[in-house]
């Protein structure tokens, strides 16, 4: 039990670290208007709740402590 919560522990820091700093972005196309053989459409980016990122480090440093605590 030590090993895997360590590894995830390790990778929600990671993945919370990289969204709190806003390196996750996404684009999302939406349909405005279709009119006949005219169709218009809207591009935004978007990126993720930063507080998301944040309850993923808690999670993480919470995972790799009880990892490194947790005998074999």
């Amino acid at each position: 039990m030590r090993t895997p919560a360590l590894i995830i522990g390790v990778i929600l820091l990671i993945v919370g670290g990289l969204i709190t700093a806003g390196v996750f972005k996404f684009e999302s196309t939406e349909k405005v208007a279709d009119i006949g053989p005219i169709e218009i459409s809207k591009t935004d980016t978007k990126t993720p709740p930063i507080n998301l990122g944040w309850v993923l480090i808690g999670v993480g440093a919470v995972a790799v402590v009880i990892g490194a605590v947790s005998k074999k």
